[in-house]
């Protein structure tokens, strides 16, 4: 097994949900390799109501267009699902529908970018994309009566 290639850009990707499924965010904070003190992006977004899972995977496909979108080629994606990583780098299977359309929209978009590396790393060291993530979440006021649902359509 060949050591990972250095790539300039780190993606910290996380995804939030309150009530799984609830209301539902994602945070994704990019760093140069040469400076993990300040991002050079950081995106917060509320996605609708979602589980934790569709959120932890539409952190990664934001991360990916960001990529496309900046003229970025390739990165390495740092994030603490265990489940989204096996399943994206192919060591767990995908059992479920409506996940492995979320498959589906990774592996289109990373068809467009060169080199997309996966970390999985402890929750303890993706603190900037939790707290982005649970931003978007934490942000939105839901009753029973009304909420503003945003399509995820890629």
């Amino acid at each position: 097994m060949s050591a990972p290639s250095f790539h300039p850009l780190i993606v910290y990707v996380d995804g939030s949900s309150r009530g799984n499924p609830g209301p539902a965010g994602i945070g994704v904070a990019v760093f140069s390799a040469n400076n993990l003190s300040k991002p050079l992006e950081e995106i917060s977004c509320y996605i609708g109501i979602a589980t934790n899972n569709v959120a932890e995977y539409e952190a990664v496909i934001h991360a990916l267009r960001w990529l496309i979108k900046s003229g970025k080629k390739s990165c390495t994606i740092k994030l603490d699902s265990e489940l989204v990583y096996k399943q994206v780098t192919g060591q767990y299977k995908v059992r479920k529908a409506h996940i492995a359309h979320q498959i589906k929209r990774v592996h289109r978009l990373r068809e467009r970018l060169g080199e997309i590396s996966f970390v999985l790393v402890p929750r303890a060291d993706n603190k900037t994309a939790d707290r982005l993530a649970r931003q978007a979440s934490n942000g939105v006021k839901v009753s029973k009566k009304s909420f503003k649902q945003r399509t995820l359509l890629e």
